[in-house]
């Protein structure tokens, strides 16, 4: 099946970006993650949308066998300049290209809601070994901030119905799939410090965005740097603090019915 149309084009034109821009999940989240999952120096662990490898670079030496899948070839590119030992293989979440019931824990950070989630938790489950684990992560940007609430302003104005985290449609086809345990939900907040260019290439950098083209993407990013050089909590800074919630969601495959 296709991948969506901002995903592809944006995450393609921005990877690298993406790699200078975007966090990595806090040590406190990705510790709950690896107790939760229970992964350990024997697991095989799965991750899906690896994106530049912000994940994979902490939880691969954890465990015994660590395989990424990325669709986006700009992705790919940088996750192998980081990560050139770990296993990265070309496909999408919705056809997964590993036998059944060899896998004992599945991630993903920041990718999940593009996907089909229906038949991307068939293939998980497919894949997974009996009581396998499942974690999902995303950093999301604390709005209660007033220049990250006038970001996100901006980023508004460009979404035309791309999928994200923030609106659960992802959690209620979650809730509406059989196979899998209820979500448990943990939050960890954290603070990411940017330089301006960095925290400009943090928005810019959203798939969205990064697929506009000529006076869309000039005005888009226009916007940014205006907001960044005159708010009162980012202009003249040699330091921009950017706040986040770290949220992860974790389940488990339940038995087949029947």
């Amino acid at each position: 099946m296709p991948i969506a149309t901002a995903a592809r084009v944006g995450f393609q034109r921005a990877a690298g970006r993406y790699e200078r821009g975007r966090p990595e999940a806090p040590p406190a989240a990705l510790e709950a993650l690896v107790v939760s999952l229970g992964i350990s120096s024997r697991s095989t662990v799965l991750e899906l949308g690896a994106g530049t490898g912000k994940l994979s670079r902490k939880l691969a030496p954890r465990t015994g066998r660590y395989v990424a899948i990325e669709p986006v070839p700009a992705m790919r590119e940088e996750f192998r300049h980081a990560l050139p030992d770990v296993p990265l293989v070309a496909a999408i979440a919705e056809r997964l290209p590993l036998r059944g019931s060899t896998v004992d824990a599945i991630v993903a950070a920041q990718a999940f809601h593009w996907f089909d989630i229906p038949l991307a938790m068939a293939e998980m489950h497919r894949v997974l070994r009996p009581g396998g684990t499942v974690g999902l992560l995303w950093n999301a940007r604390d709005e209660s901030v007033d220049w990250v609430h006038r970001a996100t302003e901006i980023l508004d104005r460009y979404e035309d119905r791309a999928p994200r985290y923030r609106h659960g449609e992802w959690r209620h086809a979650w809730d509406k799939t059989p196979g899998f345990a209820p979500l448990e939900k943990h939050t960890f907040p954290f603070v990411q410090r940017l330089d301006r260019d960095t925290a400009l290439d943090r928005f810019t950098s959203v798939s969205f965005v990064a697929s506009l083209t000529g006076t869309r993407y000039t005005e888009a990013e226009s916007a940014f740097k205006e907001l960044l050089d005159t708010h009162p909590q980012t202009a003249n800074r040699s330091e921009i603090e950017l706040p986040y919630q770290c949220e992860i969601y974790t389940s488990r495959a339940l038995p087949q019915a029947g």
